[in-house]
């Protein structure tokens, strides 16, 4: 009897293959469920720091570039830090100048060259992670504490050579009551508003500001800085309202230190309004402006009062820390507010008890004339004592306010 053979069943060739074929498009598939199923079933999202080496600096200090006439000291905007406007039928050049950063006082401790960023100052989010970040500076993932503020509106917006700048809309909004924080009045308690300034020129700085103060901490940017479009819609959403700084000429320090477009006595009013169309233009969806420095500038009523008018004009309000300003309100027509007290620089943690002293006293002022507003300009050890400080106001019976309040109220159409 012949022996059985017994043969090892194979599939056929073009089954081996249609089965390899299908466990790779079967794995292909299961990574992209996994890369974005997380985001689509709403898992909380969180972020991670990534190392900066190689990223842009901010505020860089630079040569002028070829575009520039060194015979006239002429600038023509295409200089790091600036956008080149369109042609136009004016000299553009005459808005020029040898530098193109906001200097901040040595005491300030920004700006003075180009910003230094820590490895922890980029943040990235990733969809479907489930844990923050160790670095407590470089994320927070803060609710939103506020309605966000509205992203810029074009009836709001007019074209002008350097970009758009603010106006009044055809209805009669203007920007000044437009872009407000959703305040609801502090149920008649004494308020404190609070503006940090210089934000915009230190990423890690400039994200825990619109991160971890509350949303009526008013934030104003520094009009040199990078990304300011991202930075301020950020803050917008945050419940933040914005303000653009506007660099002016001081009783002291090189006037040339405040940039090309610094507001200078030296200069022509129709020379300063040029610059100030270019500061405006750097960013859209703030209520108001501020200066940086001033003092001299805000005196001098000749130089202060055709800044003042146009940003009546623009439908824009302004802060003034110089206490100069005011006295051109009724001939301007401007809406301005005062501050009553600027917080010191804190550079390091030997400047914490100055800042927490400055923040009680601010409760007394608001406690006395039932309103007070002040400045800061964003240091860490700021941020921390502003944070913690505005956790404390409502068992003192004090509200935190944002300083839209401070502005004359005007009725605005809707």
């Amino acid at each position: 009897m012949a022996a059985r053979v017994r043969r090892k069943f194979r599939a056929p060739v073009l089954s081996r293959l249609t089965l390899a074929w299908s466990g790779a498009l079967f794995a292909a598939a299961a990574m992209v469920v996994a890369a974005f199923a997380p985001a689509l079933m709403g898992v909380n999202e969180t972020r991670i720091s990534l190392p900066v080496e190689g990223v842009e600096m901010l505020a860089r200090t630079a040569e002028a570039p070829p575009e520039t006439d060194r015979a006239t000291g002429g600038l023509r905007l295409a200089a790091p830090g600036f956008k080149e406007p369109p042609a136009t039928d004016f000299d553009v050049a005459e808005i020029g100048g040898d530098l193109d950063r906001l200097d901040y006082p040595d005491d300030f401790d920004i700006g003075a060259g180009p910003a230094t960023l820590d490895p922890d100052d980029i943040v990235i989010t990733i969809a479907g992670a489930n844990r923050p970040a160790a670095s407590a500076t470089a994320a927070s993932l803060t609710p939103l504490r506020a309605r966000p503020v509205p992203n810029p509106d074009p009836d709001l917006l007019r074209d002008t050579p350097f970009g758009k700048i603010p106006k009044p809309a055809p209805d009669g909004r203007t920007a000044m009551h437009y872009y407000r924080n959703g305040f609801d009045g502090g149920d008649g308690a004494p308020t404190v508003s609070l503006i940090l300034g210089g934000l915009g020129l230190n990423k890690a700085l400039t994200e825990r500001a619109i991160d971890e103060l509350p949303a009526e901490v008013s934030l104003a940017f520094a009009p040199y800085a990078k990304d300011l479009d991202f930075w301020t819609e950020k803050a917008r959403k945050a419940g933040h309202e914005v303000l653009i700084e506007l660099p002016m000429e001081n009783y002291s320090g090189d006037p040339s230190a405040l940039g090309a477009a610094g507001l200078l006595t030296s200069r022509t009013p129709a020379e300063n309004l040029q610059r100030l169309d270019w500061l405006m233009s750097r960013f859209s969806g703030y209520f108001a402006a501020t200066n940086y420095q001033g003092g001299k500038f805000a005196a001098d009523d000749e130089a202060m009062g055709p800044i003042l008018s146009r940003l009546r004009e623009a439908g824009v309000g302004y802060v003034d820390d110089t206490g100069a300003a005011g006295a051109l309100t009724q001939q301007t027509g401007a809406a301005v507010a005062s501050v009553a007290r600027v917080l010191p620089p804190a550079p390091d943690d030997s400047a914490r008890q100055r800042i927490k002293r400055e923040l009680t006293a601010l409760e007394k002022l608001a406690q006395r004339d039932g309103a007070t507003l002040a400045k800061a300009y964003a240091f860490s050890a700021t941020i921390d004592e502003i944070a913690e400080w505005s956790g404390s106001l409502e068992k003192k019976g004090v509200a935190l306010a944002p300083a839209s309040s401070a502005l004359p109220q005007r009725r605005a159409s809707r």
